[in-house]
């Protein structure tokens, strides 16, 4: 009886017949398919374009909704305005507003009011005074209150 199971000419199971059919792929010959696509070709803006994407900008249309638009890259609609000298939103500090930010903060106003006073948000502000090395005060220390604490 065992000679007979040895002998007999039974199926291997699915999982055998799949490493056998696996292994008897040749997946390291096979050849790198190309894409019969032709490569696309940067859009080129015109001067109408350009002059309306500087208009479109400044009425407050996002870089991202003018690249969908004008079927371009957001990079490429930031570097037509640059290139154009529309001054773009949502900028880092300069130097010199930093200072002022810097200085409205030692004077005890939040981040919030000296944001809204240089018309900016208060998360900007809080990065350029931090990237700058000003120290940060604790919420629960603020001069104002401190100084409403010592009068009671």
């Amino acid at each position: 009886m065992v000679l007979a199971g040895l002998l007999s000419n039974s199926t291997p199971s699915p999982l055998k017949r799949a490493i056998r059919a696996y292994r008897a792929l040749d997946l390291a010959r096979t050849p790198y398919k190309r894409s019969t696509r032709p490569p696309k070709r940067a859009k080129r803006l015109n001067d109408t374009e350009l002059a309306r994407l500087g208009a479109r900008y400044g009425s407050g249309v996002t870089v991202y909704e003018l690249a969908i638009e004008f079927g371009v890259h957001r990079t490429t609609i930031s570097q037509h305005l640059k290139a154009a000298g529309v001054q773009m939103r949502l900028q880092p500090l300069s130097e010199q507003e930093v200072g002022t930010a810097a200085t409205l903060y030692a004077t005890g106003l939040s981040l919030a009011n000296v944001g809204q006073q240089l018309g900016v948000n208060a998360s900007t502000v809080y990065q350029a005074l931090k990237q700058h090395g000003v120290e940060m005060r604790k919420p629960w220390d603020h001069p104002l209150q401190r100084g409403l604490e010592e009068q009671l």
